[in-house]
């Protein structure tokens, strides 16, 4: 059994193109059954990596055309009934079958329940997302998870925050520590049990999932730390919560939200100034960019969050 935070890759590299269908039929996609596209002339390639979670796994796919089916019979003899929030990162076109017809674009945030049939045409594209027991998903949608099958979620708040999370995952995955890894899967899935709570319920209940509401939060927070009007009261809004119940979730974490918010904002100018993002930006520009309105200000809190002047670090980060 795969230790959790393991990374786990699955190429056709080094296939014969001849064979590289049956061996990912065989040997990599356990759930769906792939399927050669005629008329391209390219041979099959495909790449996955998984994450290995607790009840669940990190799943980043890519390839080129294919179409992969999960037949009704395939549906009773595996018995498979695993629940999947998938995000299209990048497509060529992709059509999906499953609860109706829909295409599937770049950006889209999709559900996918897979004791139920489906079927997938997909151009040269890739997938990140999240699988999760059946199991999980029931305690917060209890049986209601069938109708929501290909079900979308909107682009915004905990939607948005899980797939910036998701391609934040993959993007470092090879560059983190096998505990951090396991961290990004357990985030993961606090994010998604808090979405698919709130999408249910309307709201997202901390006192249920706080650590999924905290996360949730941190991650737009790092994400819009550079508006200087981004307020508790808008990171609440965006994530589908009250602003009291966001501020139970920080205190849980003896934290509050405002200095969240300050403190994001200082560690993306210390990133700039110390990093070739800052080269040619005066100190007021990084001082805006990251929220700022004004320099004496910034530079206050900069130094007495890291005792020294954002000029001193800039030098000392070489920037």
């Amino acid at each position: 059994m795969a230790e959790q935070g393991q990374l786990l890759v699955h190429t056709t590299d080094g296939v014969p193109a001849n064979q590289r269908l049956a061996y990912w039929r065989e040997g990599v996609m356990r759930r769906m059954v792939p399927l050669g596209v005629e008329g391209t002339g390219n041979p099959f390639r495909g790449r996955m990596r998984r994450i290995v979670g607790e009840g669940l796994e990190l799943i980043e796919f890519a390839s080129t055309d294919v179409v992969a089916v999960r037949s009704p019979e395939r549906c009773r003899i595996d018995g498979c009934d695993d629940v999947t929030i998938d995000l299209m990162r990048r497509s060529a076109g992709t059509w999906m079958d499953h609860g109706g017809t829909q295409r599937v674009r770049a950006g889209e945030l999709y559900l996918v329940d897979y004791a139920k049939p489906s079927e997938v045409r997909r151009g040269a594209h890739c997938t990140v997302g999240l699988t999760m027991s059946r199991q999980l998903a029931r305690g917060v949608l209890g049986d209601d998870i069938a109708p929501r099958a290909g079900m979308k979620f909107a682009a915004s708040g905990l939607a948005r925050v899980l797939n910036h999370h998701l391609q934040t995952t993959f993007d470092e995955a090879g560059r983190m520590a096998v505990a951090e890894r396991a961290a990004a899967a357990k985030a993961a899935k606090d994010m998604a049990l808090a979405l698919l709570q709130a999408t249910h319920q309307g709201v997202a209940d901390p006192d249920h999932f706080e650590h999924g509401s905290h996360r949730a939060a941190l991650g737009l927070i790092d994400v819009e730390c550079g508006d200087p009007d981004l307020t508790p009261e808008r990171v609440a809004a965006a994530i589908g919560c009250s602003r009291a119940s966001l501020y139970r979730a920080f205190a849980r974490h003896g934290e509050s939200v405002a200095a969240a918010i300050w403190q994001a904002r200082l560690e993306r100018a210390r990133r700039m100034l110390a990093s070739p993002e800052g080269i040619g930006l005066l100190i007021s520009d990084i001082a805006v960019l990251s929220g700022f309105r004004e320099l004496p200000t910034f530079t206050r809190m900069f130094k007495r969050r890291f005792g020294m002047t954002p000029s001193d670090a800039r030098i000392a980060g070489g920037a």
